[in-house]
């Protein structure tokens, strides 16, 4: 696997959840800067099943925010 840029992998794979092992953070922001793509998936379930097989890494698990009609999210 090839580290990329974060916002490259967002842009390639647009309406997805993303599994990325980051691998490169800005320290001041704790924004990701780069890291591996694991998997991806327009499910968000699969993406979180995955991510269980990879505990203890630093993961970003991401979406686009785009929900369908009825739904929201919070952390």
């Amino acid at each position: 696997m090839v580290s990329k840029k974060i916002e490259q992998i967002r842009k390639k794979f647009q309406r997805e959840w993303l599994l990325i092992d980051v691998d490169k953070m800005d320290e001041k922001t704790t924004t990701p800067l780069t890291g591996k793509l694991l998997f991806h998936s327009p499910h968000n379930d699969e993406v979180h099943q995955v991510a269980l097989k990879h505990r203890g890494q630093l993961l970003l698990i991401h979406s686009d925010g785009r929900f369908p009609k009825g739904y929201v999210a919070a952390f």
